[in-house]
């Protein structure tokens, strides 16, 4: 499936489907018995948020089908500020400007599980992060994502270390999460 693929920035009007998309995710993580994403996070507020900022990506097959979603954010994620956090890459250049890509709130549609979709977006994602001069990309995931630290060792991400999500907003319960993180370029 990965031939048959395009990555592109979602449009405003693609937010509902979006959505559908991080629900199968729910979905999905659901299975492991954890308690990420299972209370009403990501939502539409947070996909129409990264709409706004240019940073919610979809993959679209050949037929203009949208089968996957991620956020690929470039300002400094607060989360990823942690002192217990030693990264691959300082968190900021000398003038102050992040060194790194972060990807967030990634799923793949029900019906597209299993074709290669997230692992295409992952790469299109390195390849937009090294164009816009990031050293790496960062992501993280609860301890208990058995398939998603999976796939982050299968794309070639170091796993650092667990931290502890700083965001107690009630929409997240366990709160404790393992960073990764990819050189680029």
């Amino acid at each position: 499936m990965q031939n048959e693929l395009t990555m592109r920035r979602a449009e405003p009007e693609e937010a509902a489907r979006v959505l559908e998309i991080l629900e199968d995710g729910k979905r999905s993580i659901a299975r492991f018995g954890i308690e990420q994403w299972q209370h009403g996070y990501p939502n539409l507020s947070s996909v129409e948020a990264d709409l706004a900022q240019g940073a919610c990506w979809v993959a679209e097959d050949e037929g203009g089908r949208l089968v996957g979603t991620l956020a690929l954010r470039f300002d400094t994620d607060a989360e990823y500020t942690a002192p217990e956090l030693t990264w691959l890459t300082p968190n900021e250049n000398a003038a102050g400007e992040p060194t790194y890509a972060a990807i967030h709130r990634c799923a793949t549609a029900a019906e597209a599980l299993e074709r290669g979709v997230m692992g295409f977006m992952f790469k299109a994602a390195e390849g937009i992060a090294a164009a816009a001069g990031r050293q790496s990309i960062r992501v993280d995931t609860h301890p208990g994502n058995h398939a998603m630290r999976s796939f982050l060792a299968r794309q070639g991400f170091s796993e650092l270390a667990p931290f502890e999500l700083k965001t107690k907003d009630g929409t997240e319960t366990d709160l404790t999460r393992i960073a990764y993180e990819k050189l680029v370029g």
